[in-house]
């Protein structure tokens, strides 16, 4: 019986990515581990020949290939409902995880009681290009005061207890931000959480990206998830209603005008940060008035960002690791 559970959907990625993603799992040092590659996209030839050909010569991987394309949320409960380990680690088809990341994140939640690891990450381009490294060191009790008002947790290298998951029920259709919500919902249960210093991620970010093309999406998921978490305070029950993000996105302006705008204006707003960071501070300023100009909703996200990184480095004075 597998201890760890290593989840991977695929769909579209490219064959240099899928090889490295799938090699760096394998490389692992820690081996008692299944690895369960759902193929999502079953008219890609290329990535199912390539899936195959890695399943033939390593019998820890387990390939569940789908009719159709059914979306990643439906995928990664698949392989959740599949799965025989006693953890669940995921990965996406298009990041690198350390050699050391399943022995370490294992012993870190056998040694401290925990029932959710994940770690610090570097951020690549498509290229391979380091563009910037985020260290997160978050004990439990900093998550519960951290977690309602923003994610720092990466998705990949995460690791989880599966009878956790498995009681909520999986990841729910919240788009760009299925993984945000489980976190929540977890969190809200008593989940003790720890975000870990140690980077075991390699997060390749991609031009044609979920968050870039669908960015007023994930702009109303967010928005809808940290509302929850005030509602929830006072309605703890308010996270097992199915219909909370349908009513919350039927309220909302959903016009394609809307969305275009938004997306621009998202754009805008992320090249603006780019220029502050190179302390190009006329382009960075002209350019943030110029995305809040198209869209207001733009103010919200800067105001919520500042805040919220405010709080990270408050947090650690008044709560004790």
């Amino acid at each position: 019986m597998p201890e760890v559970s290593v989840i991977m959907s695929t769909y579209n990625e490219k064959l240099q990515y899928l090889t490295e993603a799938i090699e760096s799992v394998l490389n692992q040092t820690f081996k008692n581990y299944e690895f369960i590659i759902i193929l999502d996209n079953p008219q890609n030839d290329a990535i199912r020949d390539c899936v195959y050909q890695y399943a033939e010569k390593d019998f820890r991987i387990k390939v569940i290939e789908n009719d159709s394309n059914i979306g990643l949320t439906k995928s990664l409960n698949k392989a959740i409902q599949n799965a025989n380990g006693k953890y669940m680690s995921r990965m996406d088809a298009d990041d690198i995880m350390h050699k050391n990341c399943l022995e370490c994140e294992l012993a870190v939640i056998k040694k401290y009681h925990l029932d959710f690891v994940s770690a610090s990450k570097i951020n690549i381009d498509e290229h391979g290009k380091r563009l910037g490294i985020y260290i997160n060191n978050i004990s439990p009790k900093q998550m519960k005061k951290l977690l309602p008002y923003d994610n720092s947790i990466n998705h990949s290298t995460t690791m989880v207890r599966m009878d956790l998951i498995r009681k909520e029920n999986g990841y729910r259709e919240i788009p760009s931000c299925e993984d945000y919500d489980l976190w929540l919902r977890l969190l809200f249960h008593g989940c003790r959480m720890r975000l870990l210093p140690n980077v075991f991620l390699l997060y390749r970010m991609r031009a044609d990206g979920v968050c870039g093309q669908n960015a007023y999406q994930l702009y109303l998921s967010k928005r809808f998830l940290l509302k929850m978490c005030k509602i929830c305070k006072k309605n703890p029950s308010i996270w097992n209603s199915k219909r909370a993000f349908m009513n919350f996105i039927e309220e909302q302006d959903m016009s394609e005008n809307k969305k275009n705008k938004f997306n621009r204006a998202f754009e805008l707003m992320y090249k603006s940060f780019t220029y502050l960071k190179n302390k190009e501070y006329k382009d960075g300023t002209i350019c943030i008035l110029q995305a809040i100009y198209l869209d207001k909703d733009i103010l919200w996200i800067i105001l919520n960002k500042f805040r919220y990184q405010i709080r990270k480095k408050l947090v650690p004075y008044f709560v004790c690791f």
